[in-house]
């Protein structure tokens, strides 16, 4: 039995489907292919974290999986998976899908977003599942993952209170991430967060946090789509796929917590 499998479907119940990246990968192919979604014509448009963890070669990711199979990504994210790109990334990655030439229809190519935040499971000597924690290849300590979003979560709790939460200044303009992601977290999702600084299990604290690291980005995402379908209506002619959830790094590889495949 996969018991970090086991757990994350136990941790996350009915908001997503919790799967190994194999399952994972036949139910993506499975849903795109029947929707007309090849390697052949389409391009990869990630939002996801850049904490490397999530690509390395020696271990079985969700990410290399996927570019494995069509070919390769652009990519909007900052930390915590925030789609920094914006429009203009979605409009600069929309020029680049391959287009369907076979047989007598010219089809415009189309774009798959995927659109995930991650979180760490980790087991600690006692054989006790750590949320919000792995333990990095090369490494003998344990880390946070994701980083950004499990230091919000300290510093919150620092604060006791969204209201409290003074979001640093970035005077240089040297951390734009940082700014934006917590402007978003603490402007747009207070009450949210005062729901998970009353959660008292640490462990479903951390999922409670994922969950709205994931609307944050996906509801971002959603309205950026809108406004490139809005603003490119005369040059896209291409589709879009939108797969969304959550990757969950534990030993050895990815697992993945799936809450949709859409084409908006």
């Amino acid at each position: 039995m996969d018991k970090l499998l086991d757990s994350s479907k136990k941790s996350f119940g009915d908001w997503g489907t919790a799967l190994s990246t194999n399952d994972l990968m036949l139910n993506i192919r499975k849903n795109l292919s029947d929707n007309g979604f090849q390697k052949g014509n389409s391009r990869l448009v990630f939002s996801v974290c850049p904490d490397d963890v999530n690509r390395l070669e020696e271990i079985d990711t969700v990410e290399n999986s996927i570019t494995k199979k069509y070919n390769g990504e652009f990519h909007l994210g900052g930390l915590g998976a925030y789609p920094m790109g914006g429009v203009s990334g979605i409009i600069a990655a929309s020029h680049h899908p391959p287009e369907d030439t076979m047989g007598d229809d010219h089809k415009h190519g189309n774009l798959i977003f995927f659109v995930s935040p991650h979180m760490g499971i980790a087991i600690d000597d006692a054989g006790n599942e750590l949320y919000g924690k792995i333990l990095r290849p090369g490494q003998t300590k344990l880390t946070n993952s994701c980083g950004a979003m499990m230091g919000f979560l300290v510093a919150l709790k620092e604060c006791g209170s969204p209201e409290a939460f003074t979001i640093a200044a970035d005077t240089t303009n040297t951390d734009p991430t940082r700014i934006a992601l917590h402007y978003e977290l603490i402007n747009n999702y207070s009450d949210r967060l005062k729901a998970i600084l009353s959660v008292e299990n640490s462990n479903q604290q951390v999922v409670d946090l994922f969950k709205l690291n994931y609307d944050v980005v996906m509801n971002k995402i959603n309205q950026m789509i809108n406004i490139f379908l809005e603003k490119e209506k005369e040059h896209f002619k291409g589709k879009i796929a939108l797969i969304g959830g959550i990757i969950i790094n534990v030993p050895g590889g990815d697992r993945f917590v799936l809450k949709e495949i859409s084409y908006p």
